[in-house]
């Protein structure tokens, strides 16, 4: 067992975990003892009388007419009799009497009512009993049957399918394998519950994305597995047809998409030829960066998460795919939209957005040289450097205010147009740079120009402005500045009135604080998450007690009623203080959460307290941190809240950045002990973690337990990070 050490102490609750919480100042010594849980005995299943039963099976009889149009009592029988048979021959694994049931059921046209999962059962014997080897042919009648039974399970399970198309490109016959897939299309379609909209190598693990969602979905794995394998499967009869563009069609007709480690596993079926299953490696690499380049959004959102996290290595690596995919003798990006040829419909095109975005993530991550790489591929591709991408430009200066003008200046003297985004970023820097007279400058020539653009822009940069004055301590000249707003068209929002609010609360000022709060309210400013977050966050660092039951008053009074989602991003918001007075006001939010069953918290509200608990340096004592960790687990049990894979990942990840290899390790045993699925990802993240920290015995025991107990192949990352933790091993 890998945990070092349970603990045998009784569970204690600190007084601020309690139900009924006490306005009482946080103590690692106010410790209450636990209440017993109440144990049911379980209850014996009532024997039902005949009657009863005879009303289901009319029921069921009933519902088969309605659903499926069986017509008479005749072939309801017969439906009910045939079920219990096929049922028994799967219990024997007789794939011949279950063969024949099926043919049965087909005939009487009644075959299409039986379940996906039990269609799936049947599929998967009927495969093994029947499939030759792929160097025999295979009977036509029994093919047929097969395949027709493999088609009508893949809504639960497309492996089946998967397999039959394996055999038929084992076969050198790629059409049979398309003509399979062209009649699992309907399918295809279904939004997938994976890890994320886009992944980076094939895994996620970061807490916002989490935390992000609605809910800690957890993937329904064995049905996109099938379906992932069904495309690869496709992509493979493509790519012995040359046919690229087709697989590049067809994979923009489906919601499914690649995953690194499903693809290794599928391309491990492709041994048999080599340069074969290279050039499915290639066409798949290919397909994916197609994807991801089709949906901007989603392409400036991970080039915004890899530069936000230095992950320069990633980020060139996709830039030079997409610039490959451009230049390639046979492109299927283009440059811009513009450049999409009419006649080739499979090709996908990138957005100044896109270009933008890379631009900005290179200059964050300070990777200058690569930043003037992308600046000049842009008039080799046949494009013009836009507004967007100066203004990214002068942005990426950060505190360099001279090379920030420069760029500004030379940006006027090309006739490029300016718009507020431009002045915005330019002042910005000025202010970073502590030049407020120059940013003022600035400010009143962006004033002066008038420039025609949407409010929302034109606000950022007097926001901004507001911002610059209050970080330089010019006072007066910000409450000047919002005075005059307020008789003017740009009128103060919501983030004119947080960025004072914000001013006041680091300062600890709550005469200002209330002030502004009382500007919103008569102003008819409705706060928004910061607004509060921020509020509350003053409020206890104040020392006020009754800092939640204010914010929420202040609340009710704008007209807001908080929910699950309100509460939680409050809580959130508290836990990222790591400290003992904003861990003490997101307690008090979540016991106000578990007295209304309106507001109940879900596993995002606890999970974000656990990971708060254990996230960065160590900011609570280690028993406190044992205390807290049991106490939220119990109050969880209490209100019937599981963690899932996605959280256990979460917490596993918070504890092993943080160093705490015991409480990873104690949620690690939980996932074994309850069974809880473990996913490429869980893997991962266990392996990163213990490398990261050096703990190279534990993570040879998991890597045992992965392989032996869990009978996991390791491919792709995971493969890889195995082979680090050996060789540090000396294997």
């Amino acid at each position: 067992m890998l945990l070092r050490s349970a603990s045998s102490k009784s569970l204690v609750l600190f007084e601020f975990l309690a139900p009924n919480l006490a306005s009482r100042t946080f103590s690692t010594s106010s410790i209450l003892a636990s209440s017993k849980r109440s144990t049911k005995s379980p209850r014996t299943p009532p024997i039902l009388p005949s009657d009863t039963l005879k009303n289901i099976r009319e029921n069921v009889t009933q519902q088969l007419r309605s659903r499926d149009a069986v017509t008479s009592d005749q072939q309801a029988d017969i439906y009910n009799s045939t079920l219990v048979q096929i049922k028994e021959a799967l219990g024997k694994k007789d794939a011949v009497v279950v063969r024949q049931l099926w043919v049965k059921l087909k005939q009487l046209n009644l075959a299409h009512i039986l379940d996906p999962k039990l269609l799936s059962m049947i599929t998967t014997l009927l495969i093994k009993a029947f499939l030759p080897s792929p160097s025999e042919p295979w009977d036509r009648s029994t093919q047929s049957i097969v395949e027709e039974v493999a088609v009508a399970a893949a809504s639960c399970d497309a492996e089946g399918v998967a397999t039959c198309m394996l055999y038929h490109i084992k076969r050198k016959n790629p059409d049979a394998a398309l003509f399979l897939y062209g009649q699992c299309t309907h399918i295809m379609n279904n939004r997938e519950a994976w890890d994320g909209d886009e992944d980076q190598e094939g895994l996620l693990g970061q807490e916002q994305l989490a935390f992000g969602q609605t809910e800690l979905s957890q993937s329904s794995v064995q049905p996109i597995r099938g379906r992932v394998f069904l495309l690869l499967a496709a992509v493979t009869a493509h790519a012995m047809l040359d046919t690229f563009q087709e697989a590049l069609i067809m994979c923009g007709n489906t919601d499914v998409r690649f995953h690194s480690y499903t693809t290794r596993e599928f391309l491990e079926n492709l041994q048999f030829d080599s340069i074969l299953r290279d050039k499915v490696d290639l066409y798949i690499g290919r397909l994916h960066l197609a994807r991801l380049v089709s949906r901007p959004a989603s392409l400036s959102r991970q080039i915004t998460n890899l530069g936000d996290t230095r992950a320069v290595k990633s980020l060139k690596k996709l830039y030079n795919g997409i610039i490959q995919g451009i230049l390639d003798p046979d492109p299927y990006i283009a440059a811009d939209e513009s450049y999409m040829s009419s006649k080739r419909t499979g090709m996908v095109a990138m957005t100044m957005v896109g270009w933008t975005s890379f631009l900005t993530a290179f200059l964050k991550c300070s990777a200058k040289e690569v930043a003037a790489q992308v600046w000049g591929d842009i008039p080799r591709l046949g494009l013009r450097h836009n507004t967007s991408m100066w203004n990214a430009l002068i942005a990426g200066q950060g505190q360099s205010f001279t090379d920030a003008t420069t760029t500004f200046e030379l940006m006027k003297a090309q006739n490029v147009p300016m718009d507020a985004l431009t002045y915005r970023a330019l002042i910005s820097s000025l202010f970073n740079g502590r030049r407020p007279n120059l940013a003022m400058e600035r400010f009143q020539e962006f004033r002066a120009a008038n420039l025609t653009d949407t409010p929302e822009n034109l606000m950022s940069v007097y926001n901004t402005v507001l911002n610059g004055l209050l970080v330089t301590n010019r006072i007066e000249a910000a409450s000047s500045l919002f005075q005059e707003m307020q008789t003017t068209y740009h009128k103060p929002d919501v983030v004119s009135y947080n960025t004072f609010l914000g001013h006041y609360a680091r300062r600890n000022d709550l005469k200002g604080l209330g002030l502004f709060i009382s500007k919103m309210g008569e102003d008819g400013i409705a706060g928004d998450i910061f607004t509060f977050s921020t509020i509350l966050s003053a409020l206890l660092k104040m020392g006020r007690q009754d800092a939640s039951e204010v914010v929420l008053r202040l609340m009710k009074k704008q007209g807001i009623k908080p929910n699950t989602t309100t509460y939680s991003a409050l809580i959130d918001h508290q836990m990222r203080e790591q400290d003992e007075a904003h861990l003490s006001g997101a307690l008090r939010l979540l016991s106000q959460m578990e007295a209304d069953p309106s507001i109940a918290p879900n596993i995002i509200t606890y999970t974000s307290i656990l990971a708060g608990i254990h996230r960065g340096t160590a900011w609570l004592s280690k028993q406190a941190e044992e205390d807290f960790t049991r106490a939220i687990l119990d109050r969880m049990k209490q209100h019937n809240v599981k963690l899932n894979t996605r959280a256990y990942n979460i917490l596993i990840k918070a504890c092993l950045n943080g160093k705490r290899l015991d409480q990873a390790l104690s949620y690690y045993e939980e996932m074994k002990r309850t069974r809880m699925p473990m996913f490429h990802e869980t893997w991962y993240i266990l392996l990163e973690g213990l490398s990261g920290i050096q703990e190279w015995d534990v993570a040879t025991e998991v890597i045992k337990e992965m392989t032996g107990l869990y009978g996991v192949r390791p491919l792709g990352s995971l493969k890889s990070l195995i082979q680090r933790v050996n060789f540090r091993k000396g294997y």
